[in-house]
């Protein structure tokens, strides 16, 4: 808890006495009431700072300070973990950040612990106090809390994870994803809504009355409770008791506090148009400051004299943060280059030499010899299987994982052998399986989460791209997420517009997440355990018609190989063909076919990583055979063709015997259903003969 003021000496207990029979001292309630002083004096502070263009930027929190400390004051720290929004300013100073902490973020100074000034102010994280870095996006940081919560839950600690939002969220999927999760799994969570009053510069009405977000929690399964945010005793007595519900195992709360904020939600609006001066200012009596004090007057716990030095108490630790913190260092440029990937496994694309982060070069592993003969499904579910076995933090998520094994019976068995704890079936809900999966990463777990089908993924795009992707950056190193989303991909398997989709240059572009595409029942063996085992989100795309098409040896024994090495799959001397997925094994055959008819010996390069990618592997075949042929299933615009098109031809052009080609599908946005005129779009082996044929006789 924040600090607490000395003892006032004065008689105790005037009119009703409230906080001991919630379980508090007067100390306690000296330092609730020093704390939410502190949070209201500093953000003052920092709009004068901004006012007199000394801070760039300020998101304010004035008003919330009785729902903040009220509520924080509940939570152990350093034992429960907590996830703020960024409004949240009392929350993290009573979990124990200081005013230099905050002011550091304002600064964006690279001192700062929440994110090295990598994000705006008051986008509050800090791994050592169990504050987890959260978004400016709505509601994404809340299947993360379900996932945290799931993995204490799992682990049978008595650790509570408490989760901050705004009304706002109340529209978003992800609140109620979240709350049926934790309703049907009884997860130690708790989350508490800040409903504002007029909350100017909005100009929208709140998304339900306090009431009504306690009748929806209980709708979702949790248990409500509503309390008066500008009452921190109120607050402290509804947290309480929700945190003592999660702590002995009696499943999730929603506390609705009802509060007012009285600023623009952040510098640079105009509060006018959304409030009257007088709905700009709370009433006295709403006050959380104000209400505190009094309070603290009636008890006789604070006396005039010792008001007064606790409010110069806090001016002078305020006064002294802001000297620190203008005068700390200021971020160097190539800070904004690091921190991108906790295991960075090669050079960045655009960092200039010697700048971003040390690379510790991977050698590719040669595969040992012999195995049992495999389709990759089985593959898929064998090493599965072993990793379950072998490591108790590898959990699997998704919708039908369970007794049903999948949909294309990946889990197969996994349920029976190893129970509905560590092979979760979630509902159809794909941003909450991958949200889950962040929070269980998040937890230390190593979650792998199916999507059925890569198409569906898009409804968890925010959670990829913004979530997963960034929290390594946007927390400074400060985070790492370990999780694996598997998701089946590509067309001529007759699945129409939103069952062969291929998805892997949207996700490829996002920095921070990695992308494997693996072809063979052995490189899916090495790839999937390699992935489980990194440190950063890998996206793991198996295409579907590969499943039991493509059959290969699987050695025993747990080898990996290593992610972002490329693989020859066909050695040649004329020519090369660029590729992954299911058109490896075309493109082979295309190969041979071209070989055995006295044609150009052709060869065949697997990315089997598409992102980061094998530069090296690329560069070398092209110098080599000085004619290169990208092939792949998605549109032939924008594609991984035309990243690896570009790298050759910036760095072996001189090498080039002919301009580089791409065989992909036209830019049609998927495969449609018709036999005719699905087999009109897909890239065969004959036609794969035909391009590379054209290729080398130019």
């Amino acid at each position: 808890m924040a600090q607490t003021a000395p003892p006032t000496g004065l008689p105790g207990s005037h009119l009703h006495d409230r906080h001991t029979e919630l379980g508090l001292s007067g100390d306690d309630l000296v330092g609730m009431y020093r704390t939410i002083l502190l949070a209201r004096r500093l953000d003052q502070r920092i709009w004068t700072l901004n006012r007199m263009g000394r801070a760039p930027l300020v998101v304010s929190s004035q008003g919330h300070e009785g729902v903040h400390v009220g509520s924080a004051w509940a939570v152990a720290p350093a034992r429960d973990v907590v996830l703020p929004y960024y409004r949240d300013l009392g929350v993290v100073l009573t979990l124990g950040m200081t005013p230099y902490d905050v002011l550091l973020g304002v600064l964006a100074k690279p001192a700062d612990p929440s994110s090295g000034g990598r994000q705006m102010p008051s986008h509050w994280g800090c791994k050592r106090l169990g504050i987890v870095s959260g978004s400016s996006a709505i509601a994404t940081h809340l299947p993360h809390a379900v996932g945290m919560a799931k993995a204490a839950q799992l682990r049978g600690e008595d650790e509570v994870v408490v989760c901050y939002f705004a009304d706002a969220a109340l529209s978003q999927g992800d609140f109620h994803e979240s709350c049926n999760v934790a309703g049907t799994h009884g997860l130690p969570v708790v989350f508490v809504c800040e409903t504002d009053g007029p909350a100017p510069a909005l100009l929208l009405a709140p998304a339900l009355a306090a009431d009504g977000i306690a009748e929806l929690a209980r709708a979702h399964g949790l248990a409500g409770m509503t309390a008066d945010g500008n009452e921190p005793l109120d607050v402290y007595a509804a947290a309480q008791r929700a945190v003592r519900r999660a702590r002995d195992g009696e499943g999730p709360t929603l506390v609705a506090c009802t509060t007012y904020r009285g600023r623009a939600p952040a510098s640079g609006g105009d509060d006018a148009p959304a409030a009257t001066p007088e709905e700009i200012e709370p009433p006295p009596d709403n006050d959380p400051v104000g209400r505190m004090q009094q309070y603290l007057f009636e008890q006789r716990l604070l006396s005039q004299e010792t008001e007064m030095e606790l409010d110069a108490g806090v001016e002078g630790e305020i006064d002294q943060a802001v000297a620190r913190a203008e005068a700390a260092p200021e971020a160097v440029p190539d800070q904004a280059l690091t921190r991108i990937f906790a295991r960075p496994l090669g050079p960045l694309r655009g960092v200039p030499a010697g700048a971003g982060d040390l690379v510790v070069d991977q050698p590719a592993e040669r595969v040992p010899d012999g195995g049992a003969e495999c389709t990759i499904l089985d593959t898929v579910r064998q090493v599965q299987h072993d990793l379950l076995a072998g490591d108790d933090r590898v959990v699997i998520l998704g919708e039908g994982v369970g007794p049903r094994g999948g949909l294309f019976r990946s889990t197969d068995g996994l349920y029976a052998t190893f129970g509905g704890d560590r092979v979760i079936d979630t509902p159809p809900a794909e941003s909450s399986i991958v949200g889950i999966a962040i929070g269980l990463a998040l937890a230390g777990m190593r979650p792998i989460a199916e999507i059925q089908f890569a198409d569906l993924l898009h409804s968890a795009f925010d959670q990829l791209v913004n979530e997963a992707a960034k929290l390594h950056y946007r927390s400074n190193g400060d985070l790492e997420v370990p999780m694996v989303v598997r998701a089946p991909w590509g067309g001529g398997v007759h699945g129409g517009l939103y069952h062969s989709q291929a998805v892997e240059a949207f996700y490829a572009h996002v920095a921070g997440l990695k992308v494997l595409a693996p072809s063979t029942p052995a490189d899916v063996a090495g790839l999937l355990r390699a992935a489980v085992a990194d440190p950063d989100p890998v996206l793991f795309l198996e295409h579907k018609k590969t499943y039991r098409l493509v059959r290969g040896p699987v050695p025993d024994g747990d080898w990996t190989i290593p992610i972002g090495k490329a693989a020859i799959a066909r050695p040649g001397r004329d020519a090369t063909i660029v590729t992954y997925g299911l058109h490896r094994h075309l493109a082979v055959e295309a190969a041979n076919i071209l070989a055995a008819g006295g044609g150009p010996d052709v060869e065949v390069v697997d990315l089997r990583t598409i992102s980061p990618l094998d530069h090296r592997t690329i560069l070398d075949s092209a110098s080599r055979t000085g004619r290169v042929l990208v092939v792949h299933e998605d549109n032939v615009s924008f594609g991984v063709g035309a990243e690896v098109a570009a790298i050759v031809a910036e760095e072996a052009f001189y090498d080039l015997d002919a301009p580089v080609r791409r065989l992909a599908m036209p830019d049609v946005p998927a495969m449609p259903f018709a036999g005719p005129l699905e087999q009109a779009l897909l890239i065969t082996t004959a036609r794969i003969v035909e391009a590379a044929r054209h290729l080398c006789d130019h």
